[in-house]
């Protein structure tokens, strides 16, 4: 699983090659050989790597990065080269890059994804009056007679992590209300979203409102899924990455309401509603984009090309906020008025 598909080093991660202008370089000798630096950093903690093994193709060149991260090419033509970057305890990186004159350069590679049992298999959902529709919170949730249980929040809302596929009892009672008890079928891997009701008196109750989807620990971990219920934004899990089967992080996009994918030669970028107001002169405003709760591209003028960044392989769900209204209050802070896109990876 490859992280980085090119090193054609993108604004939001790299530092290019300290080049001069076009003209400059145009006049450059045929054989100007310059000395270039190459730091190789972690794509999550930005922290540099020591050991990365680094060849340059077609010159038998072969070096290891220090413990800041770095590499020294001492003699190299003017050209453009093709870089492999191993790590046994990160995705390989391969990629084209252009030396143009000395100067220094700076590339991430990511983590190595343990991918385990990243799927919750157990029962949520949300407890409320049958008269009114109002949340019942410090309702009792008991599952098969007393082996487990929890209690509901102040929204009525409760989970059971960690059940065994199969059927189960469910019990739920509450003070002044009549106590009711079902069967629910677990399935491996997805979560039960139960909608269930109590009364005041004891008559018969509707059956309980089941639907049966796919959560990932991940996800529940950062708040995504509660984020996602309360309508703001666009939201795409893992079911629908693979549903769409995207070869590219931008394919992930396409069709999405108030997000454009915007083309410039073969490289594609991400511009959201908020950021296509100078579109009639073609100036967009690119969103910020986070990974894993990390700021890594500040968005305006430059396009993050996440193409380049990740593979829709490692991801776990993302979040796009075409404009501030309804943005959580975390990410809406000065500069993200063009939208934002917040990437979580599978761990």
């Amino acid at each position: 699983m490859r992280i980085l598909r090119s090193l054609g080093w993108t604004a939001c991660l790299a530092t290019a090659l300290h080049a001069g202008a076009g003209t400059a370089a145009a006049q450059a000798p045929a054989r100007e050989f310059v000395s270039i630096t190459g730091r190789v950093v972690d794509a999550v903690t930005r922290e540099p790597i020591a050991g990365v093994t680094v060849v340059l193709e077609g010159l038998g060149l072969r070096f290891e990065t220090n413990v800041s991260g770095e590499f020294v090419v001492e003699r190299i033509a003017v050209g453009s080269y093709r870089l492999q970057l191993t790590h046994p305890e990160y995705n390989p990186a391969v990629g084209d890059f252009n030396v143009l004159r000395a100067g220094g350069f700076e590339t991430a590679m990511a983590p190595v994804v343990q991918v385990g049992n990243e799927l919750i298999t157990g029962i949520m959902g949300v407890l409320t009056d049958r008269s009114t529709g109002d949340p019942l919170g410090g309702a009792r949730v008991q599952l098969d007679g007393g082996l487990g249980g929890t209690l509901t929040d102040g929204r009525g809302r409760f989970m059971m992590e960690e059940l065994a596929p199969g059927w189960h009892t469910i019990g739920f009672s509450q003070f002044g209300y009549a106590t009711r008890t079902d069967s629910i079928e677990v399935v491996a891997g997805r979560v039960t979203n139960v909608q269930a009701s109590l009364s005041v008196d004891p008559v018969q109750l509707s059956p309980l409102e089941v639907v049966v989807e796919r959560r990932e620990v991940a996800l529940q971990k950062t708040g995504f899924y509660e984020r996602q219920s309360e309508g703001f934004g666009e939201f795409i899990d893992r079911e629908d990455i693979e549903l769409r089967g995207p070869a590219e992080m931008t394919d992930m996009f396409q069709g999405l309401p108030g997000v454009l994918v915007h083309s410039e030669g073969i490289d594609k970028s991400i511009v959201l509603r908020s950021g296509r107001i100078g579109d009639l002169e073609g100036n967009f405003c690119y969103p910020r984009v986070y990974l894993d709760d990390i700021l890594i591209h500040r968005g305006g003028e430059e396009a993050a090309g996440i193409d380049h960044l990740l593979t829709p392989g490692v991801v776990a769900g993302v979040e796009i906020y075409p404009s501030t209204a309804g943005m959580p209050a975390q990410y809406s802070s000065t500069g993200a008025s063009c939208g934002v896109i917040v990437i979580w990876t599978r761990r």
